[in-house]
């Protein structure tokens, strides 16, 4: 993996709740077309506009042209001028990895039909290839939609994620950190802004106490705390 896709994988707009895998060091492998190497080095001092004007002239011939575009736009924000280039990425390299960035841009445009349709593409194309954690990936995809302020449309995904923890009944952090799944105190909390914002506040502890009897004893201790934290506010 040369430095680009090191960049790519840091920087994509929507992260996980546990950090990734640092990159290798003994990579040998070439890191840019020479013709790209100006734009590389302005994206990477945070010229995002330099960057952008010294690569978009190489998209035709370079996916690291179009990769470089797209996270420079995506880093200032500018969602409807990144996706064309995710998707000329897409068409060059027709990863899991790029139909799941058009999936959070698509949301963070405001397009969460065709959100949603890309991030169906992803699985369709990661059932094959295996590239990344499906929880992972539908993690990604709850922040963008709460990031663009759909609390409502990211409820759903919640559940499945809520589902996970009690198909795999594991809270070790080692166990999770290493399927992709988030700590199971990242989630409680990260989980919390949502359901406050979707449902009556009776039933958001209601929606953790699914979870009660289905974990390990780690679990189980981590989810009585936080319910009694939630009855402690409520009363408060």
């Amino acid at each position: 993996m040369g430095i680009l896709k090191k960049l790519f994988g840091r920087n994509t707009k929507v992260q996980v709740s546990n950090p990734p895998p640092p990159p290798k060091d003994d990579d040998t492998s070439p890191d840019i077309a020479p013709e790209l190497a100006a734009a590389l080095e302005a994206y990477q001092q945070g010229q995002y506009e330099a960057a952008i004007t010294a690569a978009a002239p190489h998209a035709n011939r370079h996916a690291d042209a179009n990769r470089l575009c797209a996270l420079a736009y995506s880093d200032m924000r500018r969602y409807p001028e990144a996706f064309p280039y995710w998707l000329a990425l897409f068409e060059q390299e027709p990863s899991a990895h790029n139909a799941l960035q058009l999936a959070t841009t698509s949301v963070m445009c405001g397009e969460l039909k065709r959100g949603e349709a890309w991030l169906m593409k992803f699985d369709e194309i990661n059932e094959q290839t295996h590239e990344m954690s499906s929880v992972t990936a539908r993690t990604q995809f709850i922040s963008s939609l709460t990031q663009s302020g759909h609390m409502a449309e990211a409820l759903p995904y919640l559940d499945w994620l809520r589902d996970v923890y009690a198909h795999v009944r594991i809270t070790d952090s080692h166990f999770l950190y290493m399927r992709g799944i988030p700590f199971f105190t990242s989630f409680l909390e990260n989980s919390l802004p949502i359901l406050k914002a979707t449902l009556p506040p009776e039933a958001v502890a209601q929606w953790y106490g699914v979870l009660s009897g289905q974990l390990d004893e780690e679990g189980e201790a981590q989810l009585g705390a936080w319910l009694q934290s939630l009855n402690v506010a409520a009363e408060s």
